[in-house]
């Protein structure tokens, strides 16, 4: 009993169609500060293929070619075993700094998340409005107000996916041969402009419409958690013995001693749920 909630994904509901998340605007020290991380993060992301060092890029990953980069240096089939052995050291950095610092980064460095909170879920606060304007605009009828907001957020959407599908190309054909290619035009290479467009379909199928259910269903590392943590480790959940205190959970009354009616710290306000 209580624990019912386990058996089903929080994204559907009891029909199985989709339970659309409708997150309040978080603000705060740490998610200025999570900004701040978020926006570096974005920077290096988009001028890795552009910065140059003794000639190579600073990073590509040219799988066609077998060819990869990793800060400057060059890496060829036959150094594959470096390259490898770099990957692996990643991921077992990751694993270690999940089994002591918890879900820091999926929180502060995953590109889903860094994507999905800091630039597609702040434009739909920009065009729709916080919370309750979204709900109200999903539940009102297609007049000219909404399909104006929605029509540009889904161009919006469209613009930054397709900037996002070049950057990534960047990475696997290199920067050089991508800003030839759209000096070209697109109609002289039109096999790379299909693969593009490819691209930029996923990521606005991701970030549109698929979006938190990446991290539940698709998400490896995501699932990987549940193994990779364990009692010592730092996780964003409810602290039961804070929140409940003897008597549980009581919804706030002015000038109440809730420490001598045993009533913990929660005050059922549903802020945490709704972020």
């Amino acid at each position: 009993m209580g624990e019912n909630f386990r058996d089903s994904i929080g994204t559907i509901d009891e029909e199985g169609k989709r339970a659309w998340i409708f997150p309040k605007k978080p603000s705060g020290r740490y998610y200025k500060y999570r900004k701040w991380v978020s926006y570096g993060l974005l920077l290096f992301l988009f001028a890795s293929p552009f910065i140059k060092i003794n000639g190579n890029q600073f990073l590509m990953f040219n799988v066609l070619e077998r060819r990869f980069n990793i800060f400057g240096f060059p890496f060829w089939p036959q150094d594959f075993h470096l390259f490898v052995i770099s990957m692996i050291i990643g991921v077992i950095f990751i694993a270690l700094f999940t089994v002591a610092f918890g879900r820091i980064f999926c929180g502060w460095m995953c590109p889903q998340t860094i994507f999905m909170e800091m630039v597609f879920r702040r434009i739909e606060y920009w065009i729709d409005g916080d919370r309750g304007a979204q709900i109200r605009l999903a539940k009102q009828s297609w007049n000219a107000e909404k399909i104006r907001k929605r029509l540009l957020k889904w161009f919006v959407f469209f613009v930054i996916s397709f900037l996002i599908a070049n950057v990534f190309l960047a990475y696997l054909i290199g920067s050089d041969k991508l800003i030839q290619y759209i000096t070209d035009g697109p109609l002289t290479h039109v096999s790379t402009l299909i693969s593009l467009l490819i691209f930029t379909a996923v990521f606005y199928f991701v970030f549109a419409w698929f979006r938190e259910q990446v991290c539940i269903i698709a998400c490896p590392y995501g699932r990987m958690q549940g193994v990779l943590l364990d009692n010592k480790s730092i996780v964003v959940a409810y602290d039961h013995k804070r929140g409940e205190a003897e008597n549980g959970r009581k919804k706030f009354r002015k000038n109440e001693d809730r420490n001598a009616l045993g009533h913990g710290d929660c005050i059922d306000c549903f802020q945490c749920v709704n972020v």
